[in-house]
């Protein structure tokens, strides 16, 4: 079995009602005063209240975790954050945990806290957040977006390793050295200084000699101080150091161009479907001024404009890097709704999904799906026909892989309910046809505000970078279907050739075909008996029922990248690219100094499909990083994949043959 995306969880001795890892033989905090002993080591030695009161408006600032345990220090960061720190500004805060505690087991730690109003407010919002226990990066939005909590699941040297962020503070934690000698190694003290600058401290509660010859070896003046209860002495500790930075080739860095203040100038953000939605929201909560440009009237008019979609991953067997990514995405949009408290069975409903195995090549992925047991049952289990069809509530035709967290949102619903921010400013029914460099910024159509910053968010199209790019989306339309509902209530979204929400408002909506090319926007009669015609497929019963029913629809473009990944990033002058960086065509293999041609502040969040829901959100997150300059809510290796600039460096890398 393939268990490498599992993580084992904590196993916690309440035997004295405090916790104590199993594992590890020792405690988390003090068993005198858990939140005392964490404002002595971590928040007092960091003069975290200073530098939080220091921030400038907008200003992220960055922690650093190497044990998250039952997120005590977080939840006292948090609490000195929300209090000191300008109202505009964000905390990101960052830990690693390769044990992660049960659900249960973070409530009956968390109930220890209580009586204080500050932590109890931040462990609500965290058990309620809770992410699913697999392998990865798990980004948590608490606080309406102020502070951002990405956990690391996983060794902490191999998830730091993935990580590409500049930590101002770190919270050296985790079980003692005598205890857990395997965390405390050569290459988690090589990260901490490969992610550190010359600001960045760090405290911890140990003084082992492992620590601090590991520390000093990689850059880091550390002084004993005064340690907390009975133990003597404690360590605290700067970066002084040379920052060593790993080979990156030139285009998957991030633009060294310096974006105005957030206050100086508007960002354009043009598209107000899902993608822009998203986006413009990112941004908005980061303090920046957009304006969103759709040329509709109203918001989600096209791809978006579905009253509801199926919000899944197709998984495979075997984890890939794509798979990661939509994993990933998944997960940050389930977290995201119920964040904003938008799982209202309106905008949308985690009522559980079924993908269902209707071809024998789908049953033997589904075998080896079992076999392989690469996912936690939390997230996706094999259920039979009879089980989904009693989960259901109508007839299903075949075996199934049961999500129950999955579920369906209404696109048009959750991008209107973002766009509602005041930050954000809607310019409807107004088509962009123009975009031109003047002074440094951008201007739209030859006349209006300068921006300093343009994020494209047009699905397929991608006319107004012509003249610098060629980025090769091809439109697919799209049809799907809505009928009335009737005797059967559907309980679970149902994905077979094509998907079924439960009904919602009195209708089911479902669908849908598949037309590379078609940019039509009618509604065809032969497309609505197809989308009835793969439903019967799944549920005999349902699309029985439904075939006397006067249906009605609704046709759009997806858009569809080469690969079918998205695009999404800053992008390169294209011909510039194919210049500097041509003799690819003879050496792949070789390294890149210097910056990339960058079209200085102009950004894409393109090409997201029949996927939008679930890489809509993640992306929106990842491009805001990339403005902002802040952590990412992902693996460096996933902001790679989707790079705006992969087609171009495999062509160049082809053309030598």
């Amino acid at each position: 079995m393939n268990r490498d995306n599992q993580l084992e969880n904590a196993q916690i001795d309440w035997s004295d009602a405090q916790p104590r890892s199993s594992q590890f033989g020792d405690i988390y905090f003090s068993l005198e005063d858990g939140i005392a002993e964490t404002e002595h080591v971590f928040i007092q030695p960091n003069d975290l209240t200073s530098r939080f009161t220091a921030l400038e408006a907008g200003s992220p600032f960055v922690i650093a975790e190497t044990g998250f345990g039952t997120g005590l220090n977080f939840l006292c960061a948090r609490r000195a954050f929300l209090k000191a720190a300008p109202s505009s500004a964000q905390l990101h805060f960052i830990s690693c945990e390769k044990y992660p505690l049960k659900l249960e087991d973070l409530r009956q730690a968390h109930q220890l806290f209580a009586t204080d109003a500050d932590l109890s407010s931040g462990c609500m919002q965290l058990q309620s957040l809770w992410p699913t226990n697999i392998s990865g990066f798990h980004r948590l939005s608490l606080d309406d977006g102020r502070v951002q909590l990405t956990l690391l699941y996983g060794d902490a040297a191999v998830m730091l390793a993935r990580l590409n962020a500049k930590v101002d503070c770190w919270f050296l934690d985790g079980f003692a050295p005598s205890m857990n000698p395997d965390m405390w190694c050569d290459e988690l003290f090589a990260e901490l200084a490969r992610l550190s600058h010359s600001g960045t401290s760090l405290s911890t509660f140990t003084c082992a000699g492992v620590v601090k010859r590991g520390l000093k070896q990689q850059g880091f003046c550390i002084n004993k101080i005064p340690g907390f209860g009975r133990k003597r002495e404690m360590l605290q500790a700067h970066y002084q150091g040379d920052v060593p930075e790993r080979p990156t080739q030139p285009w998957l860095k991030r633009p060294t161009v310096t974006l105005k203040r957030r206050n100086a100038t508007r960002i354009a953000v043009i598209g107000g479907g899902l993608s822009g939605t998203t986006t413009a929201h990112a941004l908005a909560i980061r303090g920046y001024k957009v304006d969103l440009f759709e040329q509709h009237t109203e918001l989600a008019s096209e791809g978006s404009g579905n009253p509801q979609g199926a919000l899944y991953a197709k998984l495979p067997a075997k984890p890939t890097l794509q798979s990661r990514l939509h994993l990933a995405g998944l997960q940050y949009t389930v977290q995201m709704l119920k964040g904003k408290a938008l799982v209202d069975g309106v905008t949308a409903d985690l009522c559980g999904l079924l993908q269902l195995a209707l071809d024998p090549k789908e049953v033997e992925r589904f075998n080896e799906f079992e076999a392989q047991g690469a996912y936690p049952e939390e997230l996706v289990r094999l259920v039979s026909a009879a089980e989904a069809t009693e989960l259901a509530g109508t007839e299903c035709a075949a075996t199934a892989l049961y999500f129950p967290t999955a579920g369906w949102v209404s696109p048009r619903g959750l991008s209107k309910k973002l766009a509602q921010h005041p930050n954000i400013r809607l310019i409807s029914s107004l088509k962009i046809e123009q975009l031109e460099r003047q002074k440094g910024s951008w201007r739209l159509n030859g006349a209006g505000e300068l921006y300093s910053s343009v994020v494209l968010c047009t699905a397929w199209r991608s006319d107004l970078v012509s003249n610098w790019a060629s980025l090769g989306l091809k439109p697919i339309r799209g049809q799907t279907s809505w009928a009335k509902q009737g005797r059967t209530e559907l309980r679970k979204v149902v994905c077979g050739k094509g998907y079924i929400s439960p009904p919602t408002g009195g209708q089911y909506c479902f669908g849908s075909s598949f037309i590379i090319g078609d940019q039509a926007t009618d509604v065809r009669q032969d497309e609505h008996e197809h989308n009835l015609a793969i439903l019967a497929h799944s549920l005999p019963q349902l699309a029985s029922e439904l075939q006397s029913h006067a249906l009605q629809g609704k046709a759009a473009q997806r858009a569809g990248s080469r690969d079918y990944m998205p695009l999404i990033g800053p992008l390169c002058n294209q011909p510039q690219m194919q210049q500097q960086f041509k003799s690819l065509s003879k050496d792949a293999r070789q390294h890149f100094s210097g910056e990339a041609p960058w079209l200085d502040g102009i950004y894409v969040n393109l090409g997201h499909g029949s996927k939008g829901l679930i890489t809509c959100p993640l992306s929106a997150e990842i491009l805001a990083a990339q403005i902002n300059n802040e952590p990412y809510p992902v693996e460096q290796a996933l902001v790679d994949l989707i790079s705006p600039q992969r087609f171009t460096i495999r062509e160049l890398i082809r053309s030598g043959g």
